[in-house]
C-alpha cells in the first residue's frame, strides 16, 4: 500500500511538472514572452504545438495515475496527440504541407526566421510523440505488452538524455540528428520528465524499478548511478575547461574539435555504467528475494506446524517461536523471544540443562528425545506436562541455531493410561474365557455323559418293562444329550481356533490338493467337480487356512440343487497388499438379507435336519480370515449359486497373534 502512494505520488508529480513545463511555454507564446519560449536566449524555442502535445499527455498521465480504470476520454486524447504527430511527421518525410501546423495559433516567430514551415513539430519531437501517445494508449488497452511499451518510454528518455547532453556539450549534431530542425532544450526536459513518469505507472517492469523499488540492490544501484552521473558531469566539465584555456590542446588547437567526442563518450560511459550497475542491481536483488523468500517459506512452515517449534541461538537464548509454543506454553512471543530456553525446563531439572546444552552444541545433529524416557516441559502457570523433543541444527554463516520441536504428549500418555487398562482387563476376560474352556471341555461333558449313561442302563436293565411311549422320550433325551454335547465341543473348537497358529510361507495348491483328497469320499459321493488353476505361494497359517478351504468346499457340496451335481470353481488374483480368493458354486444360493448372519457362530438358514451341520464352519472361516488380516463376505442370490470371497494380507505378523487372537474372541463373543 505504501510502496503504491509513493508510485503515485511520483508520477502525479512527474505529470505536473510537465504541465507546467507546457503552460509557460503557451503563456510566453499568447503574451509573446521570448523567455517562456526559449527558457534562455539563443535558444531553440519549444513549438505551440508542442506545449499543447504535452499539455494533453500531461493530464492523461496524472489522471492514469489517480483511476484506477481510465476513461476513453483520456484513451482518445493519447491517440489523437499520436496520430497528430505522425501528420506532421509525413509532411516532413514527403515534403508536403497539410496546412495543420498553424491551426490552433500562427507562428509569427517562424514566419519572422524564414521558417519552410512554421509552427511545425520537430521530426525529432513528432517521433518522440507519437512513441509516448501510442505506449501510453496501448498499454491501457493490451496489458500483455506492457513491457514492450515500458522500453518504448525507456527509449524516449534515452534520446531526450541525448539531446540534453548535447545541449550541455553544445553539439548540435546531438540534439539535431542530423535533421534539419532541431529540438529545444526544454522539449527534451519534457521528454525527459514524462517518459520516466510513464514508466513509473509500471515501477516492476523495466529499468524504472531500479529507482522505485525498495530492494537493496536497487538502493545500492541508485546511489551509485547518481553519484557517477555527478562525476562524469563534474569531469567533462573540469576537461573542457583546460582544453579550452589551451592547458591541453589538440591537434588543431581548438576545443570544438573535441566536444563531439567528449559528448558521446560521456553518452556512452553513462550508458555502459548504467548497464553494468542495473546487472549487478538485480543479481543483489535476485539473491534478496531468494532469500527473502526462504524466510518467507521457513516462517510459513513453523508458524502452521501443529508441533511447538523453538529456535535458539549458541547461548540458549530464544530467537523465534511459532504461535503452538504460545499455546502449549501459555507465554507470548514477546514474553519469550530474547528469554533463556531454560525457562520452559522444570524447575528440578533447570540447573543440569546449560551443561546438556553446551554438549549438544559441540556436536550438533539432529536428535529426538522422548521415545521411552518421561520428558517434561513447564508452562508459564508451573505446571509440568509430557512431551517428546526433536532438535536440529542450523548453520547461519559463523554461527549455529537450535531448531527444537516440542510436542505435547499429555493425550498420549492419557490414551496409552486407558488402553494399558484395557489391555490388562483383556488378559482377564482372556483367563476367564480360557477358564470356561476348560469348564465346558470337563465339567459340561460330564453331565453330559452321566446322562446318556443312565439312559443306556435304563434301555439294558427295563428295556422290556417300558412302553413305547417311554422309550421314545428316552431316545429324545439321549439325541439331545449328543447334540449338546456337539455343541460344546463345536464350541471348544471354535475357542482354541489358531491359538497355537504358525507363520509359514507354504504353497496353496499343495494346501487345496490335500482338502480335495480328504473329501473325496462327499466329492465321489455327491457327484462334484472341484476346478482350480494356479494357486500362488504365501505367507499363512497353513491348517487354518486349509480349514477356510474344507468349509467352503463341504458347504458347496452340502447346499447343492437336488437334480445338478456340483461344480466349484476356485481362483485367486494378486492386489497390491493382499490376495484375493474365490469360491463359487452352482448350489441352491442364499438371500440377500442374511448376508451378515451366516458368519455367526450356531446361526443357520434351515431347518433342523434339513441340512447336516451347527452353523459353525463360515464362523471358523470368519475368525480365520480375521487372523490373517483378511475380511470375508459373499455375493449370491436364490437358486444362482454363491460365491465366497476372501482375502489374505500380504502384511501379516506372526509377532502380533496373540492381540489378533485376543480380538478375534472379543468380535465373536459380542
Amino acid at each position: 500500500m505504501i510502496e503504491n502512494i509513493k508510485k503515485v505520488r511520483f508520477v502525479t508529480i512527474a505529470g505536473a511538472l510537465v504541465f507546467l513545463l507546457a503552460s509557460a511555454v503557451l503563456v510566453g507564446w499568447l503574451w509573446d514572452i521570448s523567455t517562456l519560449k526559449s527558457i534562455l536566449d539563443g535558444y531553440i524555442s519549444m513549438k505551440f504545438n508542442t506545449a499543447v502535445s504535452f499539455l494533453l499527455l500531461s493530464v492523461c498521465l496524472i489522471i492514469t495515475s489517480l483511476t484506477k480504470r481510465v476513461s476513453p476520454t483520456i484513451l482518445t486524447i493519447e491517440l489523437l496527440v499520436a496520430v497528430y504527430s505522425l501528420v506532421s511527421l509525413s509532411q516532413e518525410i514527403f515534403a508536403v504541407n497539410l496546412g495543420i501546423d498553424e491551426i490552433l495559433y500562427p507562428d509569427v516567430e517562424g514566419f519572422l526566421k524564414n521558417e519552410a514551415y512554421p509552427g511545425r513539430l520537430s521530426p525529432i519531437t513528432a517521433v518522440l510523440f507519437v512513441v509516448m501517445g501510442l505506449s501510453l494508449f496501448g498499454q491501457t488497452l493490451f496489458k500483455h505488452l506492457r513491457l514492450y511499451f515500458q522500453y518504448a518510454f525507456h527509449f524516449v528518455s534515452l534520446i531526450s538524455l541525448i539531446c540534453i547532453v548535447g545541449y550541455f556539450f553544445d553539439v548540435p549534431s546531438l540534439y539535431k540528428f542530423t535533421f534539419l530542425t532541431p529540438i529545444a532544450i526544454h522539449t527534451a526536459i519534457g521528454f525527459a520528465i514524462l517518459s520516466i513518469g510513464a514508466a513509473a505507472l509500471n515501477p516492476c517492469l523495466g529499468v524504472v524499478k531500479l529507482f522505485l523499488e525498495r530492494e537493496t540492490g536497487n538502493i545500492i544501484a541508485k546511489k551509485l548511478f547518481f553519484r557517477m552521473m555527478g562525476l562524469i558531469a563534474v569531469l567533462t566539465y573540469i576537461r573542457m575547461q583546460l582544453y579550452k584555456h589551451n592547458v591541453l590542446t589538440t591537434d588543431d588547437g581548438t576545443i570544438f574539435s573535441m566536444k563531439p567526442s567528449l559528448a558521446l563518450s560521456s553518452i556512452l560511459f553513462i550508458i555502459i555504467c548504467f548497464v553494468f550497475i542495473y546487472k549487478a542491481a538485480n543479481a543483489i536483488n535476485q539473491s534478496e528475494r531468494k532469500q527473502k523468500l526462504a524466510e518467507v517459506h521457513f516462517k510459513s512452515v513453523i508458524e502452521s506446524a501443529p508441533n511447538a517449534f523453538i529456535i535458539s541461538d549458541e547461548t540458549g537464548t530464544i530467537t523465534l517461536v511459532n504461535k503452538q509454543t504460545e499455546i502449549i506454553f501459555g507465554y507470548t512471543k514477546d514474553e519469550l523471544v530474547g528469554q533463556k530456553i531454560d525457562l520452559l525446563v522444570p524447575t528440578k531439572f533447570r540447573h543440569h540443562h546449560p551443561k546438556n546444552r553446551n554438549s549438544y552444541h559441540a556436536a550438533p545433529t539432529a536428535r529426538y528425545f522422548g521415545a521411552g524416557r518421561d520428558l517434561h516441559g513447564m508452562r508459564k502457570d508451573g505446571t509440568e506436562f509430557p512431551v517428546e523433543i526433536g532438535l536440529n541444527p542450523l548453520t547461519t554463516g559463523d554461527s549455529t541455531l537450535i531448531l527444537a520441536s516440542v510436542i505435547d504428549i499429555t493425550k498420549r500418555k492419557e490414551q496409552e493410561a486407558i488402553i494399558n487398562k484395557q489391555v490388562l482387563e483383556l488378559q482377564n476376560k482372556n483367563e476367564e474365557l480360557e477358564q470356561f474352556n476348560y469348564i465346558a471341555s470337563h465339567d459340561l461333558q460330564e453331565p453330559l455323559r452321566t446322562v446318556s449313561n443312565f439312559i443306556q442302563i435304563i434301555e439294558e436293565d427295563h428295556g422290556k418293562e417300558l412302553n413305547p411311549e417311554i422309550k421314545l422320550y428316552l431316545e429324545h433325551i439321549n439325541l439331545a444329550t449328543g447334540r449338546m454335547s456337539m455343541l460344546v465341543k463345536s464350541l471348544l473348537d471354535f475357542a482354541r481356533l489358531g491359538k497355537n497358529r504358525q507363520l509359514v510361507y507354504i504353497d496353496c495348491n499343495d494346501v487345496l490338493k490335500d482338502v480335495v483328497s480328504d473329501l473325496n469320499g462327499l466329492i465321489s459321493a455327491s457327484g462334484a467337480e472341484v476346478r482350480y488353476g494356479v494357486m500362488p505361494h504365501l505367507y499363512a497359517y497353513r491348517l487354518e487356512l486349509r480349514l477356510v478351504f474344507q468349509n467352503l468346499i463341504n458347504n458347496a457340496i452340502k447346499f447343492r440343487k437336488n437334480d445338478i451335481a456340483p461344480i466349484i470353481k476356485i481362483h485367486c488374483h494378486e492386489e497390491k497388499n493382499y490376495y484375493e480368493f474365490w469360491v463359487s458354486d452352482n448350489g441352491i444360493g442364499i438371500n440377500p438379507r442374511y448376508f451378515e448372519r451366516i458368519f455367526q457362530i450356531f446361526k443357520s438358514l434351515h431347518k433342523d435336519g434339513q441340512f447336516e451341520g451347527h452353523g459353525i464352519g463360515l464362523a471358523h472361516c470368519y475368525k480365520i480370515v480375521g487372523l490373517h488380516m483378511g475380511k470375508i463376505w459373499v455375493e449370491s442370490e436364490p437358486g444362482e449359486g454363491s460365491t465366497f470371497k476372501f482375502t489374505i494380507s500380504k502384511f501379516i505378523d506372526n509377532n502380533e497373534q496373540r492381540s489378533d487372537e485376543k480380538a478375534g474372541k472379543l468380535h465373536n463373543a459380542g
